[in-house]
């Protein structure tokens, strides 16, 4: 039994599934190569269930367009792509692609995926890196892609000074008061992080040559060398691994610091938004329910002050 539906029709089926398909590349607007080797396998779905994809077209990337909303279309592609490297999705290496040929550079596209690192570890690294090698090969120039939003960055009126992570000094390994004073002033209290800072001195006791190691690349090293994204995007990197994780308390300690940091909440919430493409609605709810809970359930638009965030 096939069901029926009231609306009018004005196209015939075959027009409604060109249309789509038309859409479907038009609005994703990535190489043709692209499409061909990965994405044109929605337009199975199209072909055999053109209703649903006329509301599944406007979700994902038919809703994300290169025109920016709140987070400019660079970093959404930078932030799926180090999710779906943590994934080792073949949507990687394309993502990544359309993210530098809107313009971002390799470097900013190596220390994205070193942020997300921390939490998705070395694999990360290695399938971002590969897919990175594959663009270099190719030939691909950061910028290629003509529009009007290429090179084009949505700027955070970040406040400097609300999060000052500690210094991590060499040589290593820190010495016990040191290493126990960093991971209590990182993951600080008034972030809501005393019990991860609880386990990690109980960890850096038993080990502290390695912990005092794990504090430099987690947050000290980006003190020590150029650094290619502002502190707020490498936030926005590490949100959709936690979440998958099910790490809710880092989802929250980082939702946290991004805050404070000057981020707005519409752009917390594009970049949780836009892991839905990815990996369907659990880090949508997990993420969108913390949010909540961080901004005490109000609808706040642009940034949180700051007395609002801090736990006394």
């Amino acid at each position: 039994m096939v069901a029926t539906t009231a609306a009018v029709r004005t196209e015939t089926r075959q027009q409604q599934i060109d249309r789509l398909i038309e859409r479907h590349i038009r609005d994703r607007n990535m190489d043709p190569r692209s499409i061909e080797e990965t994405y044109k396998f929605t337009h199975v779905g199209i072909e055999l269930d053109p209703d649903f994809f006329e509301a599944r077209l406007d979700m994902g990337w038919g809703f994300f367009k290169d025109q920016p909303r709140y987070l400019d279309h660079i970093t959404r592609n930078m932030i799926i792509f180090t999710y779906l490297a943590y994934r080792r999705s073949t949507g990687c290496f394309h993502q990544g692609r359309k993210g530098v040929m809107m313009g971002a550079t390799y470097e900013q596209m190596v220390e994205a995926l070193e942020a997300a690192h921390t939490a998705g570890g070395g694999l990360t690294l290695h399938h971002g890196f590969e897919a990175i090698l594959r663009m270099q090969k190719e030939g691909l120039v950061p910028g290629c892609q003509e529009g009007p939003w290429n090179g084009h960055w949505v700027q955070f009126d970040y406040r400097p000074g609300v999060v000052v992570d500690p210094m991590v000094e060499l040589p290593m390994p820190l010495s016990a008061e040191q290493l126990e004073d960093n991971i209590r002033r990182y993951y600080s209290a008034e972030l809501g992080a005393s019990q991860i800072a609880d386990d990690l001195i109980y960890a850096s006791r038993i080990d502290p040559e390695f912990w005092s190691r794990y504090c430099r690349l987690a947050w000290g090293v980006y003190q020590a060398k150029p650094c290619f994204l502002d502190p707020i995007r490498r936030e926005l990197m590490i949100l959709g691994i936690y979440a998958f994780q099910g790490r809710t308390e880092l989802v929250e300690f980082h939702i946290r610091r991004a805050l404070l940091m000057g981020a707005p909440v519409e752009a917390l919430m594009e970049a949780i938004e836009v892991t839905f493409v990815g990996s369907g609605n659990r880090i949508l709810f997990d993420c969108t329910r913390i949010l909540r809970k961080v901004t005490g359930g109000a609808v706040l638009k642009g940034q949180v002050p700051v007395e609002k965030l801090k736990i006394a």
